[in-house]
């Protein structure tokens, strides 16, 4: 296999799939045109493999690289995850509601004990937009598949330890529930982290509540997070994650949103501002909306941006930018991609 990379890019006008070259980045496919693309995973051992999630609309999977897309699930899917066997699938939906595949997206079943936690847990699931809430994101932790974590927006940090059999809310902590991701501590089975619209937290046990990890930040308002690779044996990951500011207004009014990304070294005990007159502004208008690895740098990021929010998945959209770091965040440089406000990304090896 070449030493080259495919590049999944879900925008709020559909999804656009990119391959590098020695001249830069070459067009491979333009699908689901129109479809605003709000969830996306691949496989790594199938890297032709990867399941999208179109808002309103349903989950596609291409097993070709992005040549060709198949539905494969009906709904209103907000968010979408594979396990570690890379062989069963996870999706949520607005409202919320939860399934999962077995056989890689070819049958599904609904996981309908979420809806056996108390009456007012539920209650907290809804949207200031449409009063619905859904599912936001999904962890399906990597050393235990039995362990899921689910994101709500609204809603909360919800907790399943033996598979989704049954469920448990670990949202003590969090004051305001617009989660938008939760993850845990690569290598690590206590150690978690979620990023809310007004807040980002940490846990050394999520049912006994989280804390505020936010030292460093200028920013209020936060959204995806990413660890990369420790520099050294025994080290902690790199942490980046995408900010904006004036939470929740941010996402309605573009222009204010004052987008950042910040980097920790230390497991979220410190942050800093990275970037800044090394790729990205001072004032950035655009939401940074996803942050993923590079499958064949472990110092290298890609970044996606975009005057749309992720949550708001509905409207007009503006332009987009796909930008790529390979010293960890100090720097970016811009693709040059022609292409509508970015929402998530996927990275493949060829």
């Amino acid at each position: 296999m070449a030493e080259g990379v495919r590049l999944y890019v879900g925008t709020h006008e559909g999804m656009f799939v990119y391959r590098s070259t020695n001249a830069g980045w070459e067009p491979v496919n333009q699908a689901l045109i129109s479809g605003i693309v709000d969830t996306m995973v691949g496989s790594i051992r199938r890297p032709e493999r990867v399941y999208a999630g179109v808002a309103h609309d349903g989950i596609y999977r291409t097993d070709d690289g992005g040549l060709h897309w198949n539905k494969i699930l009906a709904g209103d899917v907000r968010a979408v995850a594979l396990d570690a066997s890379e062989d069963t699938v996870y999706a949520g939906f607005e409202p919320v509601g939860l399934f999962r595949s077995e056989d890689g997206g070819d049958t599904w079943e609904e996981i309908s004990s979420i809806f056996a936690l108390p009456e007012a847990v539920q209650k907290r699931w809804w949207s200031p937009r449409t009063g619905i809430g859904h599912i936001r994101h999904i962890f399906v932790h990597p050393d235990d598949d039995r362990v899921l974590y689910l994101g709500m927006e609204h809603g909360g940090v919800h907790r399943s330890l033996d598979r989704g059999a049954s469920w448990e809310d670990v949202t003590t902590g969090i004051d305001y529930v617009d989660m938008h991701m939760v993850a845990a501590l690569p290598n690590s089975s206590t150690r978690y982290y979620c990023s809310s619209a007004q807040g980002f937290f940490a846990s050394d046990d999520p049912n006994d509540g989280w804390t505020r990890a936010e030292n460093g930040f200028t920013r209020n308002y936060f959204h995806d997070f990413v660890f990369l690779p420790p520099k050294a044996e025994g080290a902690l990951p790199t942490m980046l994650i995408g900010t904006a500011d004036e939470s929740p207004k941010a996402w309605r009014r573009p222009e204010r949103a004052r987008a950042a990304i910040f980097r920790s070294d230390d497991g979220a005990e410190s942050w800093r501002r990275v970037g800044v007159g090394a790729g990205l502004a001072e004032e950035i208008t655009d939401m940074i909306s996803t942050l993923v690895t590079h499958p064949l740098n472990p110092d290298a990021v890609f970044t996606g941006l975009g005057e749309v929010s992720r949550g708001h998945a509905h409207g007009e959209a503006g332009p987009g930018r796909v930008l790529l770091s390979h010293d960890r965040g100090e720097s970016w440089a811009d693709l040059k991609l022609e292409i509508p406000a970015d929402r998530v990304l996927w990275a493949a090896a060829e």
